[in-house]
């Protein structure tokens, strides 16, 4: 049975969206199933990207980058390769019946989980001698099922036809032959993106009876909506769906709590494919000869998540899930309806930016906080490493970088998660992406036990809201990578900012941390609301009300410093436009005559401090890198200025309290322009051992122990954007001293 027809993004009826299908035991016969070598030519054809998007900037030069790879960091050059020189040399095989031997024109890719523990291998079976004529033997390689039986059969029946193959990794890679493996690893974005449809088998979970009910009443009401394809059907009801009927609740819990969406693997390849069916199970005895499976494309479990969305709440823990899956699925359709009408009006103009736009540090992030399994078939400690060698292949394709791992080497260093992390973030200095300088999380510890310069990737390293920053510029002084015997170092051009506080003392801040200090006891005391990083505290006797009360002191009372023109640049620049404040409220309560006590009984008053607070909380939230186990006990603003320029502009940064009497801020060279300004470019370094000044030329060492984002406004951004790096000298910056601890796998 196959499905001639399988509904698409673009039907403009939602007739077969969402559907009940029914296998039965005894139908599920896999006998004369192959995995078949597709041809050369079919192969690239297969392959060819049909995609009718433009990428959203020029696409890294592969040949450039293993170039300047090789000269930052030679040992991790030699373990990648160039991902299109690879791809004459794929294997591609195809599941289909054995009685077809032509090559295919298209294929489906199945996306699963293995449900168990030990994984079975492809094995061959060679008939036994006299039952052919002529002496004849037969040989057939049996395939493991990586799924039941019955979910094996409902995800072959969406094939279009016999001639439709379908691929998935067990049986279409060799597993016994390791490059092969790591060719078509290096390729698996390109077989999900060109497959016809991407089969989700979600066999870890079973829809029970309630939903299965439901779901059968509600398909019919929801295919014959009369409402326009790109509204969805029950969305602004009150109270919304979700909260009206448990089973449609209870039934995107289950799917949201499947394995699947915590895999590394099956997180790319959904964002590789082009069009979704998810395939789940409903609840079955173990003598039922007949098996139930709902069927929904991707459009049916948008609107699903469009529902979802209307009631945050009745999803505790799924909200960030439920939104990155919403936005995902909302671009992959309207992808494919621009693709539909590229393929009816070949010279229509298309959106040019409707793919996900790649963000390398974000992805490398977040392929590392999802699983990976790892070959099985190794002992536990190696099954880890192997793992950890697969998020590293799944980040360079993730995130759209033109490299591919090599077949591992015993040359190589351990594939230990920091030096995994390591080798990424070194492939992306060597694309001169700005946020490989910028990484907040714990520095590195490498397989010697050493610790690096680099610090760990992190969610927080990029803000949400944040485009694509573009990569620094191919004309940035060199940016080098090497060891002293001890410890890795980066020698870089870097741009000192000075303290005013040690120079040019300002007799005044005493009195701004007095006004500050009235401020926040008067928000306090009369209970103004703003932002969680202020409300969490303020129950009476909250362990972090001390010092969070000190650290939004502090804070205001730099933001006094700084001056109306500071505030009303920075905090329009980091506020959405109905929490800003406007030039005039601004200039009302940094006034030194304002009557604060009388202005904050009042509904403006009120509304304006609140609008205050959400500023100081941002710039707590984004300035202390909490990744990196920072906190408001260990660390505190600090008013910078530059010491090039007559611009009298100021900036605050967030450096940590141990070292204020001997650091130093200073902003890497490659990432002074403005363009980086939401980025943690204000590195925090203390001399590397006691200095006592050096002549000019001579280089000098320092120990990273920070970093912070410089929040300054435009005059400020702009002269350190103009600002020379070097001073004379060579920089050689090392990693922090005293943080081992045992290695993490």
């Amino acid at each position: 049975m196959y499905m001639a027809n399988p509904p698409s993004f673009n039907d403009s009826t939602r007739a077969g969206q969402c559907e009940f299908i029914d296998v039965e035991e005894d139908e599920v016969d896999t006998s004369n199933l192959q995995a078949h070598i597709v041809g050369p030519e079919a192969t690239q054809s297969l392959l060819l990207d049909r995609h009718p998007w433009t990428p959203p900037e020029p696409p890294l030069d592969p040949e450039a980058l293993l170039s300047d790879l090789t000269q930052l960091a030679p040992s991790v050059a030699k373990s990648v390769t160039i991902k299109n020189r690879d791809a004459d040399e794929l294997v591609l095989r195809l599941i289909y019946n054995t009685d077809v031997v032509q090559d295919e024109s298209s294929y489906i890719a199945m996306s699963y989980c293995w449900k168990k523990v030990n994984r079975e291998m492809s094995r061959k079976i060679v008939s036994p001698t006299g039952d052919l004529p002529f002496g004849w033997v037969r040989t057939v390689e049996q395939f493991p099922l990586p799924t039941s039986k019955a979910m094996f059969e409902a995800v072959l029946r969406e094939r279009s036809s016999e001639q439709e193959g379908l691929w998935f990794d067990q049986a279409c890679i060799n597993q016994e032959d390791e490059e092969e493996k790591a060719t078509t690893i290096g390729a698996i974005d390109s077989i999900y993106r060109n497959a016809r449809t991407v089969v989700v088998a979600l066999d870890d979970i079973a829809a029970d009876e309630h939903e299965e009910s439901f779901f059968r009443q509600y398909i019919e009401q929801y295919s014959s909506s009369d409402q326009p394809s790109n509204q969805q059907p029950s969305l602004g009801l009150k109270p919304p769906m979700v909260l009206r009927h448990r089973p449609m609740r209870t039934f995107i819990e289950r799917i949201l709590s499947s394995i699947w969406f915590e895999r590394a693997w099956c997180a790319h390849e959904m964002r590789m494919g082009r069009n979704y069916v998810f395939i789940v199970p409903c609840v079955s005895d173990e003598d039922d000869e007949v098996f139930t499976f709902i069927r929904f494309a991707g459009s049916f479990f948008l609107h699903l998540l469009s529902l979802a969305g209307e009631a945050p709440h009745a999803f505790p823990g799924s909200q960030g899930q439920i939104s990155s899956l919403h936005q995902l699925l909302a671009r992959k359709i309207m992808i494919e309806e621009q693709f539909a009408i590229q393929a009816r009006n070949s010279g229509v103009q298309l959106s040019p930016n409707l793919e996900l736009p790649n963000q390398y540090i974000p992805s490398i992030a977040e392929i590392f906080r999802q699983k990976a399994g790892g070959n099985p078939r190794l002992p536990e400690y190696l099954r880890r490493l192997d793992a950890n060698r697969d998020r590293v292949s799944i980040a360079l394709s993730y995130a759209g970088l033109p490299l591919a791992l090599r077949p591992a080497s015993p040359l190589q260093r351990p594939n230990i998660e920091d030096e995994c992390l390591r080798q990424l973030l070194l492939i992306c200095l060597a694309a001169r992406d700005a946020v490989a300088l910028c990484t907040t999380g714990t520095p590195l510890q490498l397989h010697d036990g050493s610790i690096s310069w680099i610090c760990r990737p992190t969610s927080l390293d990029v803000l949400p809201s944040t485009q694509p920053l573009p990569r620094f510029s191919s004309k940035t002084s060199a940016i080098s990578q090497a060891s002293d015997g001890r410890a890795e170092y980066v020698q870089l051009d870097l741009v000192f900012l000075d303290l005013p506080h040690r120079t040019q003392p300002n007799p005044y801040f005493p009195i701004y941390v007095q006004r500050a200090r009235l401020f926040i006891d008067l928000c306090i005391q009369h209970r103004i609301q703003s932002l969680t990083t202020w409300t969490s505290w303020q129950a009476p006797g909250h362990p972090r009300a001390p010092p969070m009360k000190n650290m939004f002191v502090q804070t205001l009372a730099c933001a006094f410093q700084c001056g109306p023109g500071w505030f009303f640049d920075v905090s329009n620049r980091l506020l959405q436009p109905e929490q800003q404040l406007g030039i005039q409220a601004i200039e009302i309560l940094l006034h030194p005559q304002l009557d604060i006590q009388n202005f904050i009984i009042t509904p403006d008053g009120q509304r304006a401090l609140s609008l205050l607070l959400a500023f100081l909380c941002t710039l707590i939230t984004n300035g202390i890198p909490w990744a990196s186990g920072a906190s408001e006990r260990t660390c505190g603003p600090m008013v910078v200025s530059l010491s090039h320029t007559s611009h009298t502009s100021r900036a605050i940064i967030f450096a940590p309290f141990e070292h204020s009497k001997t650091l130093l801020v200073a902003v890497p060279d490659a990432v002074k322009a403005p363009e980086y300004a939401s980025l943690a470019r204000g590195w925090i370094l203390t001399p590397f051992r006691e200095f006592t000044g050096s002549p000019s030329g001579t280089t000098v060492k320092w120990t990273l122990v920070g970093k912070s984002v410089v929040f300054g406004d435009k005059g400020f951004d702009g002269s350190l954007g103009g600002g020379q790096g070097g001073e004379g000298r060579g920089h050689m910056v090392f990693g922090p001293t005293g943080l081992r601890s045992p290695m993490s796998v």
